[in-house]
């Protein structure tokens, strides 16, 4: 079975752009397709988590348009970037999904699940938001701009550990140990995104966050399929309250808060978040699965070193 460490690199045409995406896991299931996050690619996913959920599942990681191995230029939209996701899949045959956007991929998987329903069986959305509205509570600009703005990979290793993990020794600990996991795969290793054809993502963002009737807000009554919400409790990125939003205006939502974590708790707590995603994927019913849902956030900062959950 491939690893995040091992598994090779497969391209296909998707309605005339050459994209870049991966299989790993077992053989038989419905796969799990995973967006990255700003800047990313498919080299920059933690093996602790891609690894963990790969056991039970098979796995679908993709470079979008102009990123990593994939061909063509980054839609500015990301609409767009949801518009290759299913051209890709298309191509590959594959009917039916579960879906994980991470971050900024987060959104990219609202229009995929909005453009195409019937694709997506179940949706998780980890450290991000529904696109722009009233309640839309923004991070700080500066952590956004060193996120966006540096250039050799040490730089972007020390903004990721400001952005995704807390500042506490703990989340210190965490980023470093993440970020050589994620390097742990050398070979044929693709660069993080640079600034100017970050660029790009970032005004694909712009347009998420403007109020739009196309926008995943506007037409959030359209997900009716099951959705997880998940988050660390202090994401500075992407601030945790959004997420408590977000949970509240779903159909049928659950949500997953992470103590003493920010927007990189999915790879902080690899393994019990993998967990999570099998309990919600795999259960045929989800009655109880998210009783106490955002209704029970803590606002107060948890100082406990171990993981727990509101589930």
């Amino acid at each position: 079975m491939y690893t995040q460490e091992t598994a090779i690199t497969l391209y296909a045409d998707a309605k005339g752009t050459k994209l870049a995406y991966r299989r790993l896991g077992v053989d038989s299931g419905i796969p799990l397709v995973m967006l990255m996050h700003f800047r990313g690619n498919m080299d920059f996913w933690d093996p602790a988590l891609i690894n963990a959920l790969a056991r039970s599942r098979p796995i679908i990681l993709l470079d979008n348009a102009g990123i990593g191995k994939s061909e063509g230029e980054i839609p500015i939209c990301l609409h767009g970037w949801a518009e290759n996701v299913i051209n890709l899949l298309e191509v590959l045959n594959v009917p039916q999904i579960d879906l994980l956007g991470f971050s900024m991929g987060g959104g990219a998987a609202q229009h995929v699940a909005l453009a195409a329903p019937q694709l997506v069986r179940r949706l998780i959305l980890a450290g991000t938001r529904t696109s722009g509205n009233p309640g839309t509570v923004i991070g700080p600009r500066d952590i956004f701009k060193e996120l966006a703005e540096t250039t050799s990979e040490k730089e972007f290793e020390g903004a990721v550990a400001l952005s995704f993990f807390n500042p506490s020794p703990h989340g210190k600990a965490a980023a470093r140990a993440s970020w050589e996991r994620v390097m742990s795969r050398a070979h044929q290793r693709s660069p993080h995104l640079d600034p100017k054809s970050a660029q790009r993502q970032t005004q694909a963002f712009k347009r998420f966050s403007d109020p739009h009737p196309l926008n995943p807000f506007e037409r959030i009554g359209e997900l009716k399929m099951p959705v997880l919400v998940a988050n660390g409790d202090n994401d500075l990125l992407i601030p945790t309250i959004n997420s408590i939003e977000l949970v509240n205006i779903l159909p049928n939502g659950y949500l997953h808060v992470y103590p003493n974590s920010g927007h990189g708790f999915l790879f902080q707590y690899a393994e019990l978040f993998t967990s999570h995603v099998a309990i919600f994927l795999d259960s045929e019913g989800l009655d109880g699965f998210g009783e106490v849902a955002s209704r029970l956030y803590n606002k107060e900062r948890r100082t406990t070193e171990g993981p727990a959950s509101l589930l």
